[in-house]
């Protein structure tokens, strides 16, 4: 006879034993990158949540025992929590200084597991301190740019191909991207396969940044010869997808972004009409959130495509309602005043008066 409650406890424990791991599986867990991603240890939680100054402190008294997701850490924690001025003090620091070294090495040479995600951070925070942080960056940023295109598409994601980009059209005026172009192609066929599925991976900012690194690597700069951009075939196809997503989520991408953007298809060339429009309502409504020289470029782009940057036109108003006190008006129809009379003209001779000729 069937027993409800014996044929629930074999179910509960085989539940309980599926649920706990055994040591082999355990291992495989750990040397995956998502479970690099999941855990964090104390040291890694502490140096996330503390403001730069801190963290730069944090360096000094235990750097020299960071494991190298750590070092990175700390690096991305004093490269977005700080100004560019403020990232100028801290690189004066022997220890920050040795920190950035030590970071270029880890991008040189990744350690065995380490994931592209964390790869692509630390190459974004070198490329936000002050030039000598990242040494040549041929050979730092430059080589995680190599390590991404010969990594099977489905290792990477897009936002650590947008940073890696990012970084190396960062450098200069764009001289370490323009020698990794085949890189960036190789970033853009992906993207733009199965109808751009992968795409809509991007943050908003990783898909504003990676326009950007593609901008810059299209810079045709030989010597003897006039600057000019010489796009490719995948290029205007990423930006009509991108061009898609953004109208279709502007309000909610920050308008220093969409200020980015503009000055983006500003460099390629690309005079998108639907796209700039969209945008022109939240650029013009949010002015105050711009710095003068994001203004200033976002003018400069509509005026060179000819688009106007300014509110939509409310257009003829169909009705009008009076409101009182609008004007004054009379009460009651003015009364009828009589017949008018004039008086006559009054001649101020008699007779016509003659002169000599």
């Amino acid at each position: 006879m069937f027993d409800p409650k014996a044929y629930f406890a074999q179910w509960q424990k085989a539940a309980t034993a599926a649920a706990v791991p055994t040591p082999a599986a355990a291992a495989a867990d750990a040397a995956t990158p998502g479970s690099q991603l999941g855990e964090k240890t104390e040291i890694q939680q502490q140096v996330m949540t503390v403001s730069a100054v801190r963290c730069a402190a944090i360096v000094k008294e235990k750097g020299q025992n960071f494991t190298p997701i750590v070092a990175i850490e700390a690096l991305c924690t004093m490269g977005t929590k700080s100004s560019f001025k403020l990232r100028e003090d801290l690189f004066k620091q022997p220890h920050v200084r040795k920190l950035c070294t030590r970071v270029q090495e880890i991008i040189k040479k990744p350690p065995p597991g380490l994931d592209m995600e964390f790869i692509s951070r630390g190459a974004e925070a070198l490329a936000k301190f002050p030039d000598e942080a990242r040494g040549d960056p041929n050979l730092t940023l430059g080589a995680a740019a190599v390590n991404l295109s010969t990594l099977n598409t489905s290792s990477w994601s897009a936002d650590s191909a947008s940073r890696i980009l990012w970084s190396l059209a960062k450098c200069g005026k764009g001289e370490a991207i323009q020698k990794q172009k085949h890189v960036v192609s190789h970033v853009v066929k992906e993207l733009i396969r199965d109808k751009g599925r992968r795409v809509n991976e991007l943050s908003h900012e990783g898909l504003v940044h990676l326009l950007f690194a593609i901008s810059r690597a299209r810079i045709h700069n030989r010597v003897g010869d006039h600057q000019s951009i010489h796009t490719e075939e995948g290029d205007s196809t990423l930006f009509s997808y991108a061009s898609a997503r953004v109208i279709k989520e502007v309000e909610q991408i920050d308008v220093a972004l969409l200020a980015e953007l503009v000055w983006v298809h500003n460099d390629i060339g690309i005079k998108d009409v639907k796209l700039f429009k969209a945008m022109c309502p939240q650029i013009v409504r949010k002015t105050a959130d711009l710095r003068p020289d994001q203004m200033a470029k976002c003018i400069k782009a509509y005026t060179r495509f000819m688009i106007p940057l300014k509110e939509e036109a409310q257009g003829f108003r169909t009705m009008a309602v009076v409101q009182k006190g609008d004007f004054i008006r009379p009460s009651d129809k003015p009364k009828p005043m009589g017949k008018k009379s004039f008086e006559k003209p009054q001649a101020l001779f008699p007779k016509p008066q003659l002169f000599a000729k």
